[in-house]
């Protein structure tokens, strides 16, 4: 019965002395089967007891609606070689896995709050462990640490992505992801490039000799610190922002003939694949060009992006590519022309998809989803809380937990 009540309450290591009620709260008495410790001053083991400490109120779990706290008993230990040497603090306090150092609750504890807050409110957390908020701020910042991220060991991670959303306003946030695995690795609080170079310094070191590739969107901003931190990775553009670029270029240029000339273009139009397009849609496209042909010069450029993206080579679309810069380049209209030379900067970048036709699929979806999780919880005030908070809800809780209390 005793090995039964051990393992329900997670109490391995500890001799069950007493157990009480103190209304809803159990109260087990416990102590450590250890019979000697390491001296903190010269390293040796010690087993010579100096003293019995006052017992220490622990919590320890959350079950069946009550409190499970620990009344835990210490000893001091004395060591008599450091006493010889003069030393000063030759005894020493035993210290068991399970609590913190400094925290007056267990990693059992800790874990049922990790577990909870992942589908849980902070405030409703806080009812049913009765913590305080400071307390489960502290418990989730010590498990979830941004600028380190969550990471698999026993995955191989060939490719990241990287990609910002909005926060609140013009505040982006970096989100990075497994490529590979289809993880969230972290959500960055900031979007400066210096922010983005220490994550990238303090990723762990067989993790960066695996990388291979980097997919970002056509933005300059974070290409220095990848190549000077992951400086054998490959840096792919992701197709959704090379069509996402050509539409903001022709919405840009429809924008201003619809000021100067006084017309309506229709938008979505535009945006529309040409396999999609109606016979109708044609036609008034069509139209649209004879009486702007810098429009129509813009809209076919894209599609030829498309089309290129759809070769099963790096050869053909190499081939491909070039062609297309080439007639861009001597193109009558100032903006093709602008937009070759963005296109020429990130050529290798470009081609380097046709490697393993990699994408920022996964992370447009880790950002559509995170948009959900803020409207859900009406919007968060704290970024810090926000990060940690939205990444429970990807990351596997058992890459969380703590177990080795257990041993």
């Amino acid at each position: 019965m005793e090995n039964c009540f051990i393992k329900l309450f997670n109490l391995q290591g500890f001799y069950i002395d007493n157990t009480r009620m103190e209304g809803k709260t159990m109260i087990i008495t416990v102590r450590t089967k250890s019979k000697g410790i390491i001296c903190k001053l010269c390293g040796r083991r010690i087993t010579t007891i100096h003293n019995y400490l006052a017992p220490s109120r622990i919590k320890h779990m959350f079950w069946a609606g009550n409190q499970i706290e620990l009344e835990l008993k210490k000893k001091c230990y004395f060591c008599w070689s450091c006493k010889k040497r003069g030393k000063i603090g030759y005894t020493t306090v035993e210290r068991t896995k399970m609590v913190p150092r400094g925290k007056r609750y267990s990693l059992v504890y800790a874990n049922q709050i990790m577990q909870g807050l992942g589908s849980t409110s902070f405030k409703t957390q806080q009812q049913i462990s009765e913590g305080s908020f400071t307390t489960l701020q502290g418990i989730l910042r010590s498990r979830i640490n941004p600028f380190i991220g969550v990471w698999n060991k026993e995955e191989t991670t060939t490719a990241i992505g990287l990609d910002c959303h909005s926060f609140s306003g013009i505040k982006m946030l970096p989100t990075i992801t497994d490529i590979t695995n289809h993880r969230l690795i972290t959500i960055l609080p900031n979007d400066k490039r210096q922010t983005v170079k220490s994550f990238l310094s303090n990723m762990p070191t067989n993790k960066k000799e695996q990388i291979k590739e980097v997919c970002i969107d056509m933005d300059t901003h974070y290409l220095s610190a990848i190549r000077e931190e992951l400086p054998n990775a490959r840096i792919v553009v992701d197709f959704f922002h090379i069509v996402a670029d050509a539409n903001k270029r022709i919405t840009d240029t429809r924008t201003v003939i619809q000021r100067g000339c006084n017309v309506k273009l229709p938008k979505k139009l535009f945006d529309k694949s040409k396999e999609y397009l109606t016979l109708n849609e044609r036609a008034e496209l069509n139209n649209i060009f004879i009486a702007y042909p810098e429009l129509g010069a813009l809209w076919r450029v894209k599609e030829k992006i498309r089309n290129i993206h759809k070769l099963p080579s790096t050869a053909l679309a190499t081939i491909s590519y070039g062609a297309l810069l080439g007639r861009m380049k001597v193109s009558l209209y100032p903006s093709v022309r602008s937009w070759a030379k963005t296109l020429y900067r990130w050529q290798d970048s470009i081609l380097a998809y046709f490697e393993n036709y990699t994408t920022n699929g996964y992370t447009e979806g880790v950002n559509t989803k995170l948009k959900t999780i803020k409207r859900l919880s009406y919007g968060f005030k704290n970024i810090d809380n926000y990060i940690r908070k939205a990444m429970l809800a990807f990351i596997p809780i058992s890459l969380l937990i703590v177990t080795h209390y257990l041993t």
